[in-house]
């Protein structure tokens, strides 16, 4: 096996890009490895110390009641009550920094070299002295089956949701989205479709003041390298203005034949940006995504409900885990038998 420092970008989703990598830089903090055998390539992060309320921190997602996830009833209602977590740093995470684990590479699909690529992760965490190692997010059937058959336990523990460009809503949805777009108009809201290789002006505010309501630590310059970096090579902004004053947006990065939604916000001092957010990121994007003959609509975690509720399927995204320290397990197997998602 070939290990080396930081990410060889391979052919794959946007995750595995250059592009991508330096804007999520530093996301999951720890340090980051290329693992290649046979063709078949991973990506993975060893994580030294607890990252409480991120999820990607394994005590966070396999024992806390956390909001971010669309964990049942039932399993809240455990984990409130659930036996203490003992500690599980370091460990080895192996995902992308946008939340999806993929084999890459040209034997990304076969089973037999993902499973020999899987056992040599194991012994290279196992020789470090890490106590576990845990694949979040996965997606592909000859990953899952290596980890399944590599003695890894797997639990559902979120949702990535996708829009096929084209698919209507449910009447009352699509009724609700005229009212919406109306309202918009007669307040003199007009909506714009520009391809942008930088941030427009009012761009890095707008973002900074969404990254602070909803908790988020990044200062505005950190927020502006951010938005440099994902419209870097070209996005596609969905803009809503009024008055030249730009009262909301959802950037968009095409990549093979999928446009991935990767920012959004909009100006909460505003009374009419009130519903830019569904204009700028679902109903503006998915009618030209379906002009230009886009096949997919990436939105990845998170809000599922709304989503679904804007045309969007689901799709199951596990995590696996390997305990190499004996204590975890109980931990590990205790968190599979109670965790079940929201249907």
């Amino acid at each position: 096996m070939r290990v080396t420092a930081g990410f060889l970008p391979v052919e794959g989703p946007l995750f595995s890009t250059g592009r991508w990598l330096a804007a999520m830089d530093g996301r999951v903090p720890g340090l980051p490895y290329t693992f290649e055998r046979g063709g078949a390539v991973l990506h993975g992060t060893v994580v030294e110390r607890g990252h409480p309320g991120e999820v990607f921190d394994l005590r966070h997602i396999l024992t806390d009641d956390t909001r971010q996830l669309p964990l049942a009833g039932a399993t809240r209602a455990a984990r409130s009550a659930g036996p203490a977590w003992p500690g599980c740093t370091p460990h080895l995470i192996v995902m992308l920094p946008g939340y999806e684990c993929h084999a890459l590479g040209p034997a990304g699909g076969d089973a037999g070299a993902v499973a020999d690529l899987v056992a040599e992760i194991v012994a290279w965490a196992q020789a470090r002295g890490l106590r576990a190692v845990a694949f979040l997010y996965t997606r592909g059937r000859a990953l899952e089956r290596a980890l399944e058959e590599g003695g890894f336990t797997g639990i559902p523990m979120s949702y990535s949701c996708e829009l096929v460009p084209g698919t209507p809503l449910p009447a009352h949805r699509a009724s609700e989205a005229r009212r919406e777009m109306r309202r918009l108009a007669e307040a003199g809201v007009r909506f714009g479709m520009s391809d942008i290789s930088r941030p427009v002006p009012g761009m890095v505010d707008l973002k900074w003041a969404h990254s602070r309501k909803y908790g988020g630590g990044a200062d505005r310059e950190a927020c502006a390298r951010r938005l440099e970096a994902l419209c870097a090579g070209g996005a596609l902004l969905f803009s809503a203005e009024l008055d030249d004053r730009l009262l909301g947006y959802g950037l968009f990065v095409p990549h093979r034949g999928t446009w991935y939604a990767v920012s959004t916000a909009m100006a909460y001092d505003a009374a009419p940006a009130k519903h830019t957010y569904f204009a700028t990121v679902f109903y503006e994007p998915a009618r030209h995504a379906a002009q230009a003959g886009v096949t997919r609509l990436h939105y990845g975690h998170g809000s599922w409900r709304a989503k679904l509720a804007r045309g969007c399927r689901a799709v199951e995204m596990p995590v696996w885990v390997l305990a190499l320290d004996p204590e975890l397990k109980p931990m590990i197997e205790w968190s599979a038998r109670t965790t079940t998602l929201s249907a």
